[in-house]
């Protein structure tokens, strides 16, 4: 397996504990470019923006910090900050104002609400079709809960329990291209949930203390459960794998990842795992970053010691060795100044108060082509220039110059 080396990296001091789902990146203040939200179990939360050293935004006391998301929760056409902690508060950012300054200024929530404690995951989508963004979470208690913006508070739409306990919960197309949510269970299984939309939100509206279980599909799948090393091992799982504008078919769902912690990791579309790969390393987290910039999406996922694999859609992978032990990992775009396009990004935090930011982690290409098959494919396409480059021999000595320098030829 090919390792690859990044050395463009900032490093930020965050004191405290961060748990995996309150790290991410996103556009909170909607000014077209990408910041790294990270919260901690202290009630810290912090917005890094650009190249600067110290924090733009920051929260205090917002109890211990167990998810994070970005999104149109308000249904407005604009993103907002949601936070979410262990102990049940839900409080949401909402940047209208003197987004452009600089300094570490503090944050006051728009609104805050009292929902189920225990929450340990958090998803921002639009479950049921029916164009609205919904409030997903995943509770500790093997409990999953959909709720929607309503006039001026979250109302509770959906609600599933499980006998097995929850690892993370997915957004994934199906072949009709309508979303369903997809709650990773222990030994590589998952549910597939489909979502109906709620029929009358007046009315639901005015009953505040009733929850609404309306009709649903839920499907079970196994997968590779029988194969599994461990079957109580715990599971990740990551939806809506894009394949690119020339790779998709109407007739079939979106790609997604599961992995497990004793080290398995699998792409599957419609319940059909196309491959799979083991690891001798224990992965905790999945991301989806497009690296060769080709509009395909590579999975990206970390283990506990730093070892971070790249791995594209026909299982050709390179692995990224990151220096320390590590307490969450995303991966994103990020942006290091406002006139700057964002840059694929990796992002760690440690168990030693450092998050450390690598930018720019784009590669020409996953796999190492040789020069043989370099001139076989030119000689293919019958390349006018590629034979004057074969017929001179100083030309020849540019060409395979560039090649080992991987310059545009």
């Amino acid at each position: 397996m090919r390792a690859v080396s990044y050395v463009e990296r900032l490093e930020f001091d965050f004191p405290g504990s961060v748990f995996k789902n309150a790290f991410l990146f996103g556009d909170v203040d909607n000014d077209k470019s990408d910041e790294l939200v990270v919260g901690n179990e202290n009630g810290d939360v912090f917005i890094y923006k650009g190249n600067a050293s110290k924090c733009w935004r920051r929260a205090n006391d917002l109890g211990m910090v167990t998810a994070i998301g970005v999104g149109d929760i308000f249904n407005v056409g604009r993103n907002s900050l949601v936070v979410v902690n262990g102990e049940g508060w839900c409080y949401i950012f909402d940047f209208l104002t003197d987004t452009c300054s600089d300094g570490e200024l503090p944050m006051k929530p728009t609104h805050v609400q009292r929902i189920p404690a225990n929450t340990k995951v958090l998803l921002l989508h639009d479950v049921n079709s029916d164009g609205m963004i919904e409030l997903v979470i995943g509770l500790t208690d093997r409990v999953v809960r959909t709720y929607q913006w309503i006039n001026t508070k979250l109302v509770g739409l959906n609600k599933w329990e499980f006998a097995n306990q929850i690892g993370t919960v997915a957004i994934n197309d199906m072949a009709n291209r309508t979303p369903s949510l997809l709650v990773a269970h222990p030994g590589g299984t998952f549910i597939r949930l489909k979502c109906k939309p709620l029929e009358n939100s007046e009315e639901h509206d005015k009953e505040e203390s009733r929850e609404l279980l309306s009709k649903m599909s839920i499907d079970y799948h196994p997968l590779a459960y029988s194969h599994m090393r461990n079957p109580n091992v715990s599971t990740e799982i990551l939806g809506n794998i894009s394949q690119g504008m020339s790779h998709q078919d109407e007739h079939q769902g979106a790609l997604y990842a599961v992995a497990t912690l004793d080290g398995t990791l699998m792409m599957v579309r419609d319940e059909q795992i196309l491959w799979s790969l083991q690891v001798d390393h224990q992965l905790f987290a999945l991301s989806k970053l497009d690296i060769t910039g080709d509009g395909r999406e590579e999975v990206v996922a970390c283990s506990w010691d730093g070892q971070t694999y790249i791995v594209n859609q026909e299982k050709q992978t390179v692995r990224f060795q990151f220096d320390q032990s590590v307490s969450a990992f995303t991966a994103g775009y990020y942006s290091l100044n406002s006139q700057a396009p964002s840059l694929p990004a990796f992002a760690y935090a440690t168990f030693h108060n450092k998050i450390y930011l690598y930018y720019n982690v784009s590669l020409p290409r996953i796999t190492l082509r040789t020069s043989s098959e370099f001139l076989e494919e030119k000689s293919k396409n019958g390349d006018d220039n590629f034979v004057k480059y074969l017929t001179e021999t100083s030309k020849l000595s540019e060409m395979f110059s560039k090649i080992l320098y991987q310059t545009q030829l």
